[in-house]
């Protein structure tokens, strides 16, 4: 009997790639005065391995193709996962005069929103006779659009081109994002299954081991030899960090929302903290209707926990408050503050890789994080992520 194989992330882009692209997969489709391969370019995007690299040369012969005049440019904007801001993809052949790429980028931070498909959205540029003709591209999860830059509205020839390339686009980029997706989980699951492994042996030993030398220390204190009762009592101390640090590190690999959202999972994070310790804490939840997708919520919670965990083992603190609230651009901000000694330099070195470790789940999601002073004393840090993709 065949064993059922798990389906794989390749697998399943192989699925993928034949659903999307049936047979006509290398056909060339005309849009124009050139012969433009859109199923070619569909397909090198699926593939594409270094998108914001390879994409400015693939849009190089799209743009090309549509004979654009004078400073009329053909542009692809797309929010990757882990990134707080669009990125704007420019073909190699001429860069936006100095400025025009961020005043776009902040546009489109507001018009992702508006965007619909098969319904151009028509900006201004002021100070220039441009005009910025934004083409929604429907794929999941990614915030994306085609850009037409040009000081005339485009004819219907031109138009019906962009939304034939426009579609091209969308169907590599939704198997691409597929497929990065398909790549996460595969990593998620081989952590889970480390995870399992190291608690069925090595933090079964370290956990003996962290029992034994507290009674050799308990001992050692009673004798009279100095040296041997400040080796058992340093055995004994690195015994519980070690143990400490594999407990959370099985804890992190195998972390799933608890109560299934991310207000239920941080109720719990502060439960289980301040039933371990004698610190007050207060959680202030001020947006319950505000849900990020479900890895930006556990990745939200990791950094919670340990930022908690810092301020339980380090800052010397008697109240400890986590608070949930809403962004004016309706996004969410997690503080956490405690009343503690503050970040002292001593401190920060000797947090430098949980306070790395947070910066690194921040850029993830696409967050930004600070780490500084509470007004009044204290530590405060600060998650904002801006927009949510539910």
């Amino acid at each position: 009997m065949e064993r059922a194989q798990a389906q794989t992330p390749s697998r399943l882009f192989d699925r993928m790639r034949r659903l999307f692209l049936p047979k006509t997969a290398m056909a060339r489709t005309p849009i124009g005065s050139g012969d433009i391969p859109l199923q070619e370019l569909s397909l090198a995007l699926a593939e594409s391995t270094d998108l914001l690299t390879e994409l400015p040369v693939l849009l190089q012969p799209l743009e090309n193709a549509l004979n654009l005049e004078g400073e009329s440019r053909l542009l692809l904007a797309l929010t990757l996962p882990g990134r707080a801001e669009a990125s704007l993809i420019q073909t190699p052949r001429a860069q936006l005069p100095v400025g025009l790429p961020a005043f776009l980028r902040y546009q489109l931070s507001h018009a992702f929103g508006e965007l619909e498909r098969n319904h151009p959205l028509l900006i201004s540029l002021p100070g220039s006779p441009l005009k910025m003709h934004l083409h929604a591209l429907p794929v999941s999860g990614l915030d994306t659009a085609l850009i037409l830059l040009s000081e005339r509205a485009p004819s219907a020839a031109t138009a019906q081109r962009v939304e034939a390339i426009a579609a091209a686009l969308a169907r590599g980029l939704s198997i691409w994002h597929a497929q990065q997706l398909a790549l996460e989980e595969a990593i998620s699951h081989e952590r889970r299954a480390h995870a399992a492994e190291l608690h069925d042996s090595l933090a079964q030993i370290l956990g003996y081991l962290r029992l034994t030398t507290s009674r050799l220390d308990a001992r050692c204190s009673k004798c009279n030899q100095p040296e041997l009762q400040a080796l058992a009592a340093d055995l004994s101390q690195q015994t519980k960090h070690a143990y400490r640090l594999m407990r959370d590190l099985i804890s992190s690999a195998r972390l799933t929302l608890e109560g299934g959202s991310l207000h239920s999972a941080l109720s719990c994070a502060v439960n289980e903290f301040e039933q371990r310790s004698a610190l007050v804490f207060e959680l202030d939840n001020r947006c319950h209707a505000l849900e990020p997708d479900e890895n930006t919520a556990i990745q939200m919670v990791m950094i919670a926990r340990e930022a908690i965990c810092n301020a339980v083992r380090h800052a010397h603190a008697s109240h400890l408050r986590v608070q949930l609230l809403p962004t004016p651009q309706g996004g969410l901000q997690l503080r956490i503050e405690d009343n503690g000694q503050g970040i002292t330099p001593s401190r920060k070195r000797g947090d430098s890789f949980g306070l790395g470790i947070m910066q690194e789940r921040a850029a993830r999601i696409g967050a930004h994080i600070t780490i500084g002073e509470r007004p009044g004393g204290g530590t405060r840090i600060e998650l904002t992520l801006e927009r949510i993709k539910p």
